[in-house]
């Protein structure tokens, strides 16, 4: 092996210098194994599907503590890397050099650096192939839709199935209903539908059509129940007169008719999702349960209506094989998944199935174990609470944890571990690799200078800016240019110094500020194109604006977003090939 060793690197050393010097073969060559490694790890980190019950498990690498081990290991392979490479320093040497060697030495630090830091990418690839292979995308489909037809057996908040949810049949798709307390006055107490502690009564609506502020602004608009927006038009909707809903009521009791909510909504669902707004400030009663698994809110939107209709006519068709078998097959779902639950089909079946009596809510189940949920045994209060009490049961089913599972598998199957983390590690890279350069050619005491420089140099804008807004009454608009622009001419001085005074001033400070120039010239062009931007807001809007995706204001910041970064990073690396040359330059003047 080690004959093999010193083979390659002679071969390397008479054929490719630069490449033998900067060890670049055999640093590609072990983060290649722990790229490989790291894959791995990641196919085998969810090969458990309770880690899929919680949410954010695309979040795994930062966890499981691999973040930590991908940090030491990205350490001691730079380290070890920098310890070879500072053996041998051609240029101090005065070895002959050229732009286009300093150039690829640069290239080669920048490739040694992302390599060896980017096994998050590598580790986020192997949980996504696995994700993938795994849970294929008709599979997911279908698991969905028999979770979405049992889920109107859920059973676990009563306001699921009161009667305020009822959008199907008509004319349950065109009324508003209001819900109040019993125990809060109204001016017209008529035609009131009861249950417990809460009055339900249901109106007939009609609309005007008007902009996206009139209802909150123009008084002739105000008092709508909510409305709807479509561009720039929007519809508010008013209470018109009472309507009599008795006669298409079969049970004021909490129903499974009633039930008009989906379980989980997928990308490839048809049923769009249409929100409509509601105006709480006009509410008559707004009220918030502390009870476990038990809430009220207004929400629907008009998808209930469709959602509503596919429950009713399940339980229309009253076919109790075919109920089960949905009580089945949800369960083996669930057992797929390690869903934690206690359920049998039968016994769910028995809790549910009660044609006889307009399939009233009778059983209410937990979403975890009686004993892990706090205040399982406070007294009731009130008469919801006495209902709760009286119908909750042990069995339990933690339908939560099986929608993170769709989330989850959605997510990381839709992402691209690539796409949302090479921004980061390139300007990482970037940097790492400009101040190795740095020290390469200007050596530690010019580094340390540079440093202390731009420390200074930042409070020095950082008083003047403050002076001069208080000069200006902290006007945001005037401190914002002079910042920019004191900013704009220390750059363009520090720029042209090592180009056009390199032989009038002391080699140190020309050293400062052709390291400052490496590492800033890239922020010195973001700068130029944000001043740009800016006055082009301002020209557009009237105002110092910092928004820059304004689709209203064509400006050059907003104009490619965050591809602007891909822009930076290949001007930035023209920047080096060139500047390169004022290097070389400066590294033959006389010390002193």
């Amino acid at each position: 092996m080690k004959k093999l060793i010193y083979k390659i690197n002679q071969y390397l050393l008479e054929n490719y210098p630069i490449i033998w010097n900067t060890k670049l073969v055999w640093v590609l060559s072990s983060t290649l194994i722990l790229h490989i490694l790291f894959f791995i790890f990641g196919f085998l980190a969810i090969t458990n599907p309770k880690i899929l019950h919680e949410y954010g498990a695309k979040s795994i690498f930062f966890e499981n503590g691999t973040i930590f081990i991908s940090i030491i290991l990205s350490t001691l392979i730079l380290v070890t890397w920098l310890i070879f490479l500072f053996k041998n320093n051609a240029f101090k040497s005065f070895y002959p050099t050229s732009r286009v060697k300093l150039f690829k030495q640069f290239l080669i630090y920048l490739i040694i650096t992302f390599f060896s830091t980017t096994f998050y990418i590598s580790y986020n690839f192997g949980v996504k192939s696995y994700i993938s292979s795994k849970y294929d995308d008709e599979r997911i489909e279908k698991e969905i839709i028999i979770s979405n037809s049992a889920s109107l057996f859920f059973s676990e908040k009563i306001t699921d199935y009161t009667i305020n949810q009822r959008r199907y049949p008509h004319p349950f798709n065109t009324l508003y209903c209001e819900t109040i307390s019993k125990g809060i006055h109204t001016d017209n107490d008529s035609l009131f539908l009861s249950f417990l502690d809460f009055k339900y009564r249901f109106y007939t609506l009609y609309k005007k059509k008007g902009t996206l502020d009139q209802g909150f602004k123009d008084s002739t608009y105000k008092g709508f129940v909510y409305h709807k927006t479509q561009d720039s038009v929007r519809t508010y909707f008013y209470k018109d007169s009472l309507f009599d809903i008795s006669s298409f009521v079969q049970t004021n009791s909490p129903s499974y008719f009633n039930y008009s909510k989906i379980f989980y909504q997928s990308s490839d669902d048809k049923l769009a999702y249409d929100v409509i707004e509601y105006n709480y400030t006009n509410q008559l009663y707004e009220y918030e349960y502390e009870y476990d698994n038990y809430s009220y809110q207004q929400d629907f939107n008009e998808n209930q209506e469709l959602w509503n209709k596919q429950g009713y006519d399940l339980l229309k068709r009253n076919n109790s094989d075919e109920i089960k078998q949905i009580l089945a097959d949800f369960l083996m779902v669930s057992d797929t998944y390690e869903i934690r639950h206690n359920l049998t089909a039968d016994e769910w079946f028995k809790m549910v199935y009660h044609p006889n009596d307009n399939f009233e809510l009778k059983h209410l189940i937990r979403t975890a174990p009686k004993e892990t949920i706090q205040f399982a045994d406070t007294e009731p209060k009130t008469a919801i609470d006495t209902f709760y009490k009286n119908h909750i049961t042990d069995y339990y089913l933690d339908n939560n944890a099986l929608h993170y599972v769709f989330d989850n598998i959605k997510e990381i199957k839709a992402s691209n571990p690539l796409q949302e983390s090479i921004h980061f590690f390139i300007w990482f890279s970037f940097f790492f690799s400009s101040l190795i350069f740095m020290f390469r050619v200007t050596g530690l005491k010019a580094l340390l200078f540079t440093v202390i420089s731009s420390g200074i140099l930042t409070v020095f804008v950082t008083l003047l800016t403050v002076l001069f807004s208080y000069i200006t009454k902290f006007n945001d608009n005037n401190s914002g240019y002079f910042v920019s622009y004191l900013t704009l001419i220390l750059g363009a001085i520090i720029l042209s110094i090592p180009i056009f005074y390199s032989k009038k001033l002391k080699k140190l400070v020309v050293a400062i500020c052709l390291n400052m120039s490496i590492s800033g010239f890239i922020l010195y062009v973001f700068l130029i194109i944000t001043i740009i931007s800016l006055h082009q807001s301002d020209a557009c809007v009237g105002n110092y604006s910092f928004d820059f995706n304004n689709k209203d204001c064509f400006n050059l910041m907003g104009s490619l977003g965050v591809n602007w970064s891909y822009v930076l990073f290949i001007i930035n690396l023209l920047f080096i090939y060139f500047y390169s040359g004022v290097i070389k330059n400066w590294k033959a003047l006389p010390e002193g």
